[in-house]
């Protein structure tokens, strides 16, 4: 016995190997025989004298050639019933037809005895053409009184005869083409039959409704054997990959006109124009809710996401329905409700199905065998179509199985039905949401365009700020909704997790986002003043601060959404009152004052301390906006109100100085610095169309940096502060007409490299821009200017020599602020006294000679690029060493 089973195993492994070098020789390339030829004898290669690679193999030209030969062949059939038809007499066209039919629907059967797989296909998809063709003809030739027969229910029952007929013969000859050919063609006989009866929009979505179900059907049919076991429908169609191509594209096209027929009934039920015309579109939504509950609850050999998807488009077919319903019943403009309503009826079911079925559960560290995944049904079968294994998870094995919270988890079914559920009512829902956006926006920022047109300078008219019941509706309904999901899926996951849920932390956060214009715009709809509204604006951002400070490190990020959210609509509400904006702003400055003292003051996560640090910057920029209202309530220009936004400055640097040296505050002290200087720099930008008060707000800018450089870490503010003073310097030059400034800058010159110096000698480490940058800059940059607005040749003679002097300097003891501030006078003269010459010389020239020398400048430059980069690399380089 084991020999023969030896002997067994042998043979098959050999008929292995000869099928397999079978399938390799005949896809190999075709060699012509050719007597004497070198190699092998009486063979060579086509077309020279070596080996010739083939761009088609054989079953690919063999498959070209058949469809070339398949469609000749169709069109000669059109041909001849077209244009030769009345040559014949009525048997004589009959028995041509008829038998070349015949033959080509027959040949079929002995080309599979004889292995020609493909060339039988070919010619079952000519015998199915012809089939039209004979319909055709028959219609023509008056058979049987067709002639009289209308021409859209003619061909509907054709292609319905033609579409049966194709899938039943392509089962019977085990044939791949005529089941997809049939099932193409099932799409016309119901579109064909409405057109022939007359019907409407809703009359031709029911019939493509039909058709995707009678699709869905049939293909049901097909696949239950391959779901008990037996591989009768693989055998059929050509094996594995041909049933999971077919599959697929039946359940793509099926799907597809689902869709189509739910798109025109959905949009029919939307502008009905009357009651009647709805109940008549509740036909094929009806039909669709079927279809969709049948296909996710019934169909256990469809992939989860399809299963979901089903369900889905079941549910957006149920509450347009009621919404399309809804519409005549409820009061004008209360139509959005009709659908909004109904959505978050269902969306809320859903989370509340999610979270019992298990779904929402974390997933624990070993699953047993029986449980649902969030993955296709079928993926576990081993098949395309789901093998048993895949229809038992719908059984009690797939419920029997606990999860981490304890409860059992649903069979897939179930699963897919409430997740399909879940996104189509949201995602209705935040459609519905979507409409209503406009006339919610305009509600949230009609204080806004009437505070712009107030501190714009004109008169804004008498204004009302109102918003109608549905649009909040539909925004209380979301909330609600999101509320639910929200608390469904913490509970689910559970509160104290160390690792937080992402799903969770952003249902919170939407529902926070969500609540707050919620909340806010309820007094707008039911018509209280204006003062009332800002003040529960006010009231609710300070509540919220209050329990962010009594609870620093709980849950804080939901909590700043909603104090940023309040926040927000507190101010911009406030712009339509000049009280109401001194009194928001200041109230908010002085809480946000208080919120980073608390949160900077506590050992707390870096959340809180951020938050901290935005409390403190946001504070200081409050208290500026706190002083430009001000300026502007009282009447004062706005050069005047500059100095109160620059005091508010000032008074943040200070502010800064002295947190700067209570510990765990530093992060505080730097952001309020840094507001000090936004709006010291906004200051001076008021002032710029004014020089008397640029002059005094520069000065003043300057004695600030010059104080904050008194900081141990604030060294160089000393610069900023020196430039600041000369500046304004500068600008009182000129407002006093004065044209020689070296006489009043010198001194200062002097004063500052003297200083500069004994500060360089004193103090090891120190820069030269810190030392000599402002002496230098103060009379070369004055004289400079005023050398470019004067003709005297003495002030470039004298600024020349001493930008010259600098450099010298510079470059001998390796200094960079001499190098750098006399190079750069030193250019700057040569180039104005080398002007007036550059002008006449091109003044003498002809036009196109610039141009030609900036073309081979260019040209030079880009041979020697590289080189050239590297010199300035080695200049940077030697300049940076410097001190």
């Amino acid at each position: 016995m084991s020999a023969l089973d030896a002997r067994r195993q042998w043979l098959a492994q050999r008929h292995t190997e000869l099928l397999a070098a079978l399938r390799a020789r005949r896809e190999a390339p075709t060699e012509i025989p050719v007597a004497g030829s070198a190699g092998t004898p009486g063979m060579a290669p086509v077309g020279g004298d070596g080996p010739v690679a083939r761009e088609l193999s054989a079953p690919s030209a063999r498959t070209a050639l058949l469809i070339v030969g398949g469609v000749l062949v169709v069109v000669a059939a059109l041909v001849f019933t077209v244009v030769s038809w009345g040559r014949l007499g009525i048997g004589g066209r009959a028995a041509v037809l008829l038998a070349v039919t015949a033959c080509a629907l027959a040949l079929p059967r002995p080309l599979r005895r004889r292995q020609l797989t493909a060339t039988a296909e070919a010619s079952a998809a000519v015998g199915l053409a012809l089939v039209l063709l004979d319909g055709y003809a028959a219609r023509q030739a008056g058979l049987g009184g067709l002639d009289r027969v209308g021409t859209a229910g003619y061909w509907a029952a054709l292609t319905a005869l033609t579409a049966v007929g194709a899938a039943a013969y392509g089962w019977w000859q085990r044939l791949r083409l005529p089941l997809p050919v049939g099932f193409l063609l099932a799409r016309l006989p119901g579109l064909l039959g409405t057109a022939a009866w007359g019907g409407t929009t809703e009359d031709y979505a029911t019939a493509v409704i039909v058709t995707a179900a009678v699709d869905f059907a049939a293909l049901n049919a097909l696949t239950a054997r391959d779901t008990a076991g037996r591989a009768g429908f693989r055998e059929r169609v050509g094996g594995e990959r041909a049933a999971t191509a077919l599959i697929t594209v039946a359940r793509a096209v099926g799907g597809g006109w689902a869709l189509l027929g739910g798109v025109l009934a959905v949009g029919y039920a939307m502008v009905a124009p009357s009651p009647a015309e709805v109940v008549r579109a509740w036909v094929p939504l009806g039909l669709l809710v079927l279809l969709g509950t049948a296909l996710c609850r019934g169909f256990r050999t469809l992939p989860f996401a399809l299963r979901a998807g089903a369900e889905g488009v079941a549910v957006v077919a149920l509450i347009v329905a009621v919404g399309a319903g809804l519409r005549y019943v409820l009061p004008s403009g209360w139509a959005v409700v009709g659908y909004a309503a109904p959505a978050a009826l269902i969306a809320a079911w859903a989370a509340v199905s999610c979270a019992r079925n298990g779904r929402w559960a974390k997933p624990a560290t070993s699953r047993p065998a029986g449980e649902a995944t969030d993955g296709p049904v079928g993926a576990a079968t081993g098949g395309p179509t789901g093998g048993p294994a895949g229809a038992a998870t719908d059984g009690p094995a797939g419920a029997a199985t606990g999860g981490p919270t304890g409860g059992p988890f649903a069979p897939p079914y179930r699963v897919a039905a409430a997740r399909g559920e879940l996104v189509a009512a949201s995602t209705t829902l935040l459609l519905a949401g979507v409409v209503v956006l406009p006339a919610l926006a305009h509600a949230l920022l009609r204080p806004v365009v009437h505070g712009v047109v107030l501190w714009g300078g004109g008169h804004p008219p008498r204004w009302s700020w109102q918003l109608a019941a549905p649009p909040l509706v539909v925004l209380w309904l979301s909330a609600a909704v999101l509320a639910v999901m929200a608390g469904l899926r913490a509970r689910a996951v559970g509160e104290g997790d160390r690792h937080p849920d992402r799903l969770a932390n952003a249902l919170r956060h939407a529902r926070a986002l969500t609540a707050v214009p919620a909340v806010l715009l309820l007094p707008v709809a039911l018509g209280l003043p204006y003062g009332w509204v800002l003040a529960a604006a006010v009231v609710a951002s300070a509540a919220v601060a209050v329990n962010v400070v009594r609870r620093p490190a709980a849950a804080l990020l939901p909590r700043l959404l909603v104090l940023a959210a309040t926040g927000v609509l507190a101010l911009l509400w406030s712009s339509a009152d000049r009280a109401a904006v001194l009194a928001v702003w200041g109230l908010f400055a002085a809480s946000a004052a208080v919120l980073a003292h608390v949160l900077s003051a506590t050992t707390c996560p870096p959340a809180v301390r951020t938050t901290a640090r935005v409390a403190g910057a946001f504070a200081v920029l409050a208290l500026g906006v706190e002083a430009v209202a001000s300026g502007d309530t009282a009447g004062l220009p706005g050069h005047v109100t500059a100095f109160a936004v620059l005091a508010v400055a000032v008074a943040a640097a200070g502010t800064a100085a002295a947190w700067h040296r209570i510990p765990g505050r530093g992060q505080v002290s730097t952001a309020v610095e840094g507001a000090g200087y936004a709006l010291a720099a906004i200051a001076v930008v008021l002032t710029a169309v004014h020089p008397e008060a640029l002059s005094l707000a520069l000065a003043v800018t300057g004695v600030a940096g010059l104080a904050v450089a008194l900081r141990p870490d604030r060294r160089r503010a000393a610069l900023v502060g020196t430039g600041l003073l000369i500046a304004s310097s500068w600008v009182r030059l000129a407002l006093a007409g004065v044209s020689a400034p070296e006489a009043y800058t010198l001194p200062i010159t002097a004063a500052a490299l003297v200083i500069g110096h004994r500060r360089r000698t004193s103090t090891p480490g120190t820069g030269s821009w810190p030392a000599y940058g402002a002496g230098l800059s103060a009379t070369m940059l004055p004289g400079l200017a005023a050398m470019w607005s004067n003709e005297d040749w003495v002030r470039p003679l004298l600024l020349g020599a001493a930008a010259l002097l600098a450099t010298v300097v510079g470059v001998r003891t390796r200094l960079q602020a001499p190098l750098v501030v006399g190079g750069g006078v030193l250019v700057l003269v040569g180039v104005h006294e080398l002007a007036p010459t550059v002008l006449q010389v091109f003044g003498l020239l002809p036009r196109w000679v610039p141009v030609a020398a900036a073309g081979l400048l260019l040209l030079l430059l880009g041979a020697t690029y590289e080189k050239r980069i590297d010199e300035a690399r080695r200049l940077r380089d030697t300049v940076r060493s410097m001190t």
